[in-house]
Formats: structure tokens, sequence, C-alpha cells
């Protein structure tokens, strides 16, 4: 069992997509526009210049911003920033006004001290990229962000670009082949997973200050014989995932991942950039499940009505782990509370069995058994988001 806490992606990351934005039925979101009821607009990532007090706490200045608060947002500077914050992570919005907020690292977080000397320019960029639906006719002036619009506008998930580096809900990237991304972590990774795919195959390349040192290519079509039959009449399918557990840990590393397609547009459901964390061996009788929210209702005569919705995969897994790896075992725990990952059973991902204990999901429960000597038993409930 390989455990993948997935790496945040931000404007800074993410260097360059084909995906564009507005995509093809995606409209920006205009303050000058009156939205009737149902009517959908975008807000893709606002960016102005900002200036920043040396104080406890600091205070960023941005003109009428009209951002909410624990917006994510992003800094960069044509100089130095001041103590306390750093360029290129991710802070969140606290204590909004008109024209001012404080930062801190986590939505409840306590606002952050600046301290030192500054220089330079300095850039605010937020991480917004969400579509909202219009509650109300008449829509005029509401900016969707501000609690004040919450009767105006519901948000209603990601942007079409971001919505592969969405993983609180199920959403997909879908764009014409290939869909191909560039993506600068920053720090050192070891590996890579695309799920929910609709494609022929993907490469995923890296390099290191201009030279080539990763290159992978998987083809994921599938076609599962077993008589005469099948050999001439199965149709062809394509798997839906596929997992890296090898890149090499650059701290420098710019990885690029294409997403190709022989004909109609390629999906993807979620791209995963972290560094695994290995439990242990996955034992025998792993159980794959789902979550059926479809429902069945009779009438007096028996007659049934049916409204199929979406199943929810979840999964139950026993992991056998070296006592060695308990307390990262424990750390992990904590690490994921109510938190999705990647959970992998198997290291051969093409094993038949690997897509089926495939899980981009939370656990339910997460107990570690110490009644041996040398080794615990984990037992995992994974539900997907």
């Amino acid at each position: 069992m390989r455990v993948i806490p997935p790496l945040t992606i931000t404007n800074a990351i993410l260097t360059s997509s084909t995906a564009v934005e507005p995509a093809v039925d995606e409209a920006a979101y205009n303050a000058a526009t009156t939205y009737a009821l149902g009517e959908e607009a975008i807000l893709g990532s606002p960016t102005s210049t900002v200036t920043i007090s040396i104080a406890a706490p600091g205070v960023v200045t941005w003109t009428a911003h009209g951002q909410a608060e624990a917006t994510p947002v992003v800094f960069t500077t044509t100089g130095a920033l001041p103590t306390g914050i750093t360029a290129g992570t991710l802070y969140y919005l606290i204590n909004t006004a008109t024209n001012t907020f404080q930062i801190a690292t986590t939505t409840t977080g306590k606002p952050i001290t600046t301290t030192g000397t500054q220089s330079g320019t300095h850039t605010a960029t937020t991480q917004v990229h969400r579509k909202y639906e219009s509650l109300q006719a008449a829509n005029l002036a509401h900016y969707p962000t501000l609690a004040a619009s919450s009767t105006w506008w519901s948000d209603v998930g990601p942007t079409n670009s971001w919505a592969m580096f969405d993983f609180l809900r199920n959403t997909q990237t879908e764009f014409t082949s290939p869909l191909t991304v560039v993506l600068t972590p920053g720090e050192r990774i070891n590996s890579v997973a695309l799920l929910g795919l609709i494609a022929d195959s993907v490469t995923i390349s890296m390099t290191s200050g201009g030279d080539s040192v990763y290159s992978y290519t998987e083809d994921l079509s599938t076609r599962e014989v077993f008589d005469w039959y099948d050999y001439f009449f199965e149709p062809f399918s394509t798997r839906g995932s596929v997992i890296r557990f090898d890149i090499p840990p650059y701290s420098n590393g710019i990885i690029t991942i294409a997403i190709t397609r022989t004909s109609g547009n390629v999906s993807c459901g979620a791209c995963v950039l972290g560094n695994y964390v290995a439990l242990g061996d996955t034992q025998y009788q792993a159980e794959s499940d789902v979550l059926n929210f479809s429902t069945v209702t009779r009438d007096s005569f028996g007659n049934s009505t049916m409204s199929p919705q979406r199943n929810v995969p979840k999964s139950n897994q026993t992991v056998l782990c070296d006592k060695s790896r308990v307390n990262k075992a424990r750390a992990l725990r904590d690490d994921l509370n109510a938190l999705p990952a990647v959970w992998s059973a198997l290291d051969d991902t093409t094993d038949d069995y690997a897509e089926a204990l495939l899980i981009l999901g939370y656990y339910r429960k997460f107990s570690i058994n110490m009644s041996m000597p040398s080794n615990a038993m984990i037992s995992l409930e994974l539900e997907e988001v």
C-alpha cells in the first residue's frame, strides 16, 4: 500500500495548460453584466499589485479587491517580500475589508507578522478558478465570492482547466487532444497519479536544469480476451488511471504531462503530485465496494421507478505494516484527517486488481493492531470523494 498526499496545485505550480480558460462553455464574470437565473460565470485568477506593511500583523492593501474570507492567495515580487511571507507559498485571506486584508497559513490561522525590509513591486494572485451559477434574475454587480452575494450566486465547482486539480469533488477537465500541462512543483516529489482518464495514452516527462531526466509513456488500450469469440468481437477499451512512483526527486524538476486520444476529447479527473508513503503489503481478501445513491420506489401495484445516481467507490483493506513504519503510519493518519489522498493497494498498477483497489479519497477507518511483536495490521476503510 502506497499513499500519495496531494501537493496543492497553485498558479505558480501550473506553468501552462492547453485547456484554456475560459473554456468553450464558460464565460468570465463581468461586473457590468446582468445575469439571469441559472446563468453561469467563472472567476479565473484575479491579480493585482499590492503593498504590504511591516507590522504585527502585516496588512496587504489591494484597492477594491472583492475577495472573500479564506480565499487562497500567492505573492510574487520583483524585489524582496517582507520577512514572514515567502514568494509562491499559498496563504489565505483573513480579516478582509474593502481595500485590505491580512493573511494566514490556514483558513483559521493567526495573521502573519511581517518584519525586516522589503523592495520592488509586489503582486498578489488569488487562486479562485471557480464556476458560479446565478440564483436570481437581474443579478448585477454582485461579486460571486463575497459573503453578501451568497443569495445571488452558488459555487458549482471548479473551472474546466482546474477541475483535474480539485480533489474535493468528482470533476473532470475535458479538452481536445492532446491535453498538455506543465507543472513546476518547486520541491521534491516522487509520484504522479492520473485518475478518471478517458484517453489512449499518457506521457509523463521531467526536465531539470534544461536536461531530460525522466520520460515514460503508457498505452491505456485494453482488451479482455478469454476465448475465440472475444478475440473477434470484444470491443477495445481503455484503462482509467496511470500511477508512477519513480519520478526522480529533483528540487528544480519541471514535469510535463501529455494526455492523448485518437478521436474525441480527452478527460482527466485528477492529476496528483506528491511523495508517497509506503505503509506495507496489502493482504488477501481486500474488498471493492460502492455506496449506491440510486433510488428505487414502487407504487401500490409493484411497478418500480428507478432514479439512477452515482456509485461512490469504497474499499476495505488490511495492510501488513512493519513495526518500524508504525509511527510514520500514525503521522499519516493525523495528516490525512478529513483530507483526500491517493491510496494504491498494489505496487504493480497494471495488475488486474489494481484499479479496483485504487481510491482517491479519505479514510473512514484507520486502525493499527499491534498484537504481533514485529508487525502491525492496519485496517483501512476508504471512500472516494
